[in-house]
């Protein structure tokens, strides 16, 4: 349920026309603005809106400068641009925002219809029942915390599902690390991975996460699930002395085969000079272990690290997949990065799903797997094993009910 929609537009016409459909269809309150600064000072009044529509070209302060300047307020609303301007400068206008620090930005083309803001509406709670918890306030841990966090184990591995596509059965998770924090309960990487990073500790890290995470795959073959795990790794986590063989030594120590475990590399962070790092990757395929390219489209040289790295698998970027809807140009992008992944034989994973429209369309574009808060965060390996066991028994029960 939404409480509270600010309209910030000029034209008195569309103004009233929005307000009116909208009340047609939420009982939140809507309060209107003119322009920039009418918006700013009606923010100083009412509580936080969910929803802003605000319009581009206005008298006074433009859309632009005003959403430069809420960006610095941190808010939590879902922006959506309501301009007639050109493709093109709503596009940049949307990156604008996002570099700027507005993480949730949408575009509607007048004449805006009722249909559309019903679809709006529909999709924003559907988002906000399952909202990821606020991360702007950072907090600057002491370097004693987190030394004292790594000795006491506090640093734990949460597993987040993924889904195949054709099946909607789960086939394994990605391993993503969590600080168990003794007094702010559990933290995301935002709050200290760099940190960790500036106390040279992100390689423990690294080792941790991939002891804990075949050690919990391992757990799951046991019970006669043959989940697949997938865990982060850097470039420089590759060059480190004798990777490679901890690596195996893990497998083997945890009696799980090689082929069950993924390595996520983030394209971003690998490096033009690549003679160590490519020596490593190929000799981790040898061994049967298996390398996505994590947040593909995003990095330097993108195509180039691709074709010459012995990749198995394509990572689409959530950025993408999340303004695939309401932008072409990410649309195309994650279209064209499936057909490429397609013509290079990689499995494809979409991060980043947290609509039933956004898995439509990925579906429909022949991705091979989901993930995402549409499915399930990531959750500690008891919740995790509950929710995948309550999860494919309900797809199987379907399917069962369509053929019986």
């Amino acid at each position: 349920m939404l409480n509270n929609i600010l309209i910030v537009e000029d034209d008195l016409f569309q103004q009233k026309l929005i307000s009116k459909m909208l009340s047609t269809l939420t009982s939140a309150t809507i309060t209107t603005a003119a322009n920039g600064q009418e918006a700013l000072s009606k923010l100083d009044e009412i509580a936080e809106p969910e929803l802003i529509l605000c319009d581009l070209n206005m008298p006074g302060m433009d859309g632009v400068e005003f959403l430069r300047i809420i960006a610095q307020r941190n808010l939590e609303s879902k922006v959506v641009l309501t301009s007639s301007v050109s493709k093109d400068v709503i596009s940049s206008v949307k990156e604008m925002a996002l570099v700027c620090g507005i993480p949730d930005i949408l575009s509607l083309n007048k004449p805006i219809s009722k249909k559309q803001l019903e679809q709006l509406l529909s999709e924003l709670i559907e988002k906000k029942s399952i909202r990821k918890p606020s991360e702007h306030c950072q907090y600057q841990h002491l370097d004693d915390e987190i030394i004292t966090g790594f000795d006491q184990e506090q640093f734990v591995v949460f597993f987040q599902p993924h889904i195949e596509v054709a099946t909607d059965i789960v086939s394994g998770a990605e391993a993503l690390i969590r600080w168990h924090h003794p007094t702010r309960g559990i933290l995301t990487p935002y709050f200290f991975l760099a940190q960790i990073d500036k106390l040279g500790l992100s390689h423990l890290l690294t080792l941790k996460v991939l002891d804990s995470s075949i050690a919990a795959c391992s757990r799951w073959h046991q019970q006669g699930m043959n989940f697949n795990i997938s865990v982060n790794i850097s470039p420089v986590d590759l060059v480190e002395s004798n990777f490679l063989e901890r690596v195996l030594e893990l497998l083997q120590q945890h009696q799980l085969p090689a082929k069950f475990l993924t390595l996520e590399i983030t394209e971003s962070d690998i490096r033009p000079d690549m003679a160590k790092e490519l020596e490593v990757m190929c000799r981790l395929r040898l061994h049967g272990i298996k390398l996505s390219i994590d947040d593909f489209g995003t990095g330097y040289s993108s195509l180039s690290q691709l074709i010459s790295s012995p990749f198995t698998e394509l990572k689409i970027d959530q950025s993408f997949v999340q303004k695939m809807l309401t932008d072409s140009k990410s649309y195309a992008a994650v279209k064209a990065s499936l057909q490429l992944a397609r013509d290079l034989k990689l499995k494809t994973v979409a991060e980043g799903v947290e609509t039933q429209a956004e898995a439509n369309a990925i579906k429909a574009l022949g991705c091979d797997v989901f993930q995402g808060w549409l499915y399930a965060p990531a959750l500690a390996e008891n919740e995790f094993l509950t929710w995948c066991q309550h999860h494919n028994k309900k797809t199987v029960d379907e399917k069962e009910q369509q053929f019986s």
